[in-house]
């Protein structure tokens, strides 16, 4: 028998852009993460719709799902944002935050949030 993949499990396109749409939102409101100057000049750019369905994709494809992400790669996405290690942590956070409030179960949450991790290099020390 054929195990369901991360994004089955999570419940598929509509389960995923809720999480995305609660933890950007709650990204953007974020008092430690309003601190960045780059990333609050970014936050009220108005941009942030287009910002979640690209969020969106990007965690249905790392969850297996039948999306391609293809915006920009995590270090060119983030680099002109200076984002700390705890701007990510804090980010982090808020997706947790987000896995919680739709009672996402321990597992789900920890596949979610590793594939998040992998990243940070990427997104912490953006190559030039």
């Amino acid at each position: 028998m054929e195990q369901e993949s991360l994004y089955e499990r999570l419940g598929g396109v509509n389960a995923i852009a809720m999480v995305v749409d609660r933890f950007s939102d709650a990204i953007i409101e974020n008092p430690k993460l309003q601190e960045n100057p780059a990333l609050r000049e970014w936050n009220d750019s108005g941009q942030l719709a287009g910002l979640k369905f690209m969020r969106t994709l990007w965690l249905c494809q790392e969850a297996g799902g039948p999306f391609e992400y293809t915006g920009k790669g995590m270090g060119e996405a983030h680099e002109q944002l200076h984002i700390t290690s705890e701007e990510f942590d804090e980010v982090g956070a808020e997706i947790a935050r987000a896995l919680d409030h739709f009672k996402v179960p321990e597992r789900e949450t920890q596949e979610v949030l590793a594939a998040i991790v992998a990243r940070k290099d990427e997104v912490v020390n953006p190559s030039p």
